[in-house]
Order: structure tokens, then sequence, then C-alpha cells
């Protein structure tokens, strides 16, 4: 902490709060991410560990940097480059957005996910809360809070992750998944960009998870014959 000025909060949730921060002498903003200890068992403080290492790792244009790591007695700390806005945030505010936008958006999210299941690792929280847009455009996928390098010998993994609206039919059946998963889960949130809902939309669980189970996607008139078969391949 010592190296850091904490600014603002600017977000919270079962893991903790992330703030905006300033690293001192350098002036440079980031963001903060404070994941509490406390109720945490020795292994699920390991699992964090690793998963930390995991970030640590990745470099890639369309991925959050992070910069930096350090613990303290009570939270572990991860310091990332500091991106403008939530693509969920855009999608409140805008209702549905024009195909060549989405377009540029799944071109960016694509690269970034065969760079992830390059290095056998499935991210399996995709959705628009964890798509963060830069001042510039570009497209950073970031919370990598369920992701999981996958080993060399174990293609297929079966605990259950991530949002439900999002989420694959070998997911929500509790079924050995691989990272097509995420393919899903991408075609769920470019669907949901162009006609302002996900593809299967309910309030109940139980409906939800039938819907993605055995219902066909029910594709608009005005998506073009592209961006249809596009989605097709990612079903």
């Amino acid at each position: 902490m010592d190296h850091y000025h904490v600014i603002d909060l600017i977000g919270e949730g079962s893991f903790g709060k992330v703030y905006k921060g300033r690293r001192k002498c350098t002036g440079q903003i980031t963001a903060m991410k404070f994941i509490m200890k406390h109720g945490k068992s020795e292994k699920d403080i390991k699992n964090l560990r690793q998963e930390i290492e995991i970030l640590r790792q990745l470099r890639h244009e369309n991925i959050i940097q992070m910069l930096d790591s350090f613990e303290t007695k009570t939270d572990f700390c991860v310091v990332t480059e500091f991106a403008q806005g939530e693509l969920f945030e855009i999608l409140e505010d805008d209702q549905s957005l024009p195909e060549e936008i989405v377009q540029s958006i799944a071109k960016q999210l694509v690269k970034a996910l065969h760079y992830l299941h390059s290095n056998r690792i499935i991210h399996r929280d995709m959705k628009p809360q964890n798509i963060l847009i830069g001042s510039n455009g570009t497209v950073k996928l970031c919370d990598f809070g369920f992701a999981r390098a996958m080993s060399c010998n174990t293609m297929v993994l079966t605990s259950i992750k991530g949002t439900p609206l999002y989420m694959a039919p070998e997911l929500v059946q509790e079924q050995p998944y691989n990272h097509t998963v995420d393919l899903w889960s991408l075609g769920v949130i470019l669907f949901e960009l162009h006609v302002g809902q996900p593809p299967f939309y309910t309030n109940s669980i139980y409906s939800l998870i039938h819907h993605i189970v055995k219902d066909p996607v029910k594709f608009p008139s005005n998506i073009s014959a592209e961006f249809k078969s596009f989605l097709k391949v990612s079903e």
C-alpha cells in the first residue's frame, strides 16, 4: 500500500471492493481490487494465489493488464490498468448497438478468447460486466475470478461457475465442459448487444435453465445473414 494512493470506490461485490488508485511518483491511474481473506479456507487462499499468478502472466491488448499484486493481513490486492467503462453501462444507456459496432467488439473478444484458450485458460464468467472499454474504443476482458488453467491431461471441468444468464447448456446441467463454454457466452453477449436483451431472458432461474437447455435461439428478422451465421457458430 505504500506505493499507492487510493482515490475512489468504483465497484463492490461479494469478493470485496475495487478502487481507483494512483501509483506514487509515477502518477499512473490504476484499478485496485481488494479481495477479503475473511471467511476463506486455506484451499480458497491457495486458489486465489494461483488465480493471481495466472493473471500476472497474461499479455494481450484485449485483456486487462495486471500491474502489481500484494497481500495485507486482511486482503489480497490486485492492481491492474484502469479502463474507462463497462460494456454493461453502455448497454444500459444505449439499449442496443448497431451491427458494425458489435462486429468491432466481437473481433476483439474473439482475439482475447483465442489467446486465453491457446494458453489453456477458460474464463468461465463471460458477461458484459466483465468487459471494459478503453478511451480509444479498445475492448478489454477482465475479472478472472473464475478463470482456471487447464492442465495438459484435463480437457474438461465439472464445477459450475459463472452467471446463469450467459451460461452454456452443459454448464447449467453441471456436465463436463471445455473452452467452448466461453464461445457460447460470447454469442449470448453479442446477441444482447444488438437485440437489447439476451436470447433467453426470465427472472426464474428454473425457467432460464429450461430455456437454455431445451429451446432454440429465436433470431429477430432485422439481424443480417452474416451476423446470424456467426452467432450460430457460437451456439
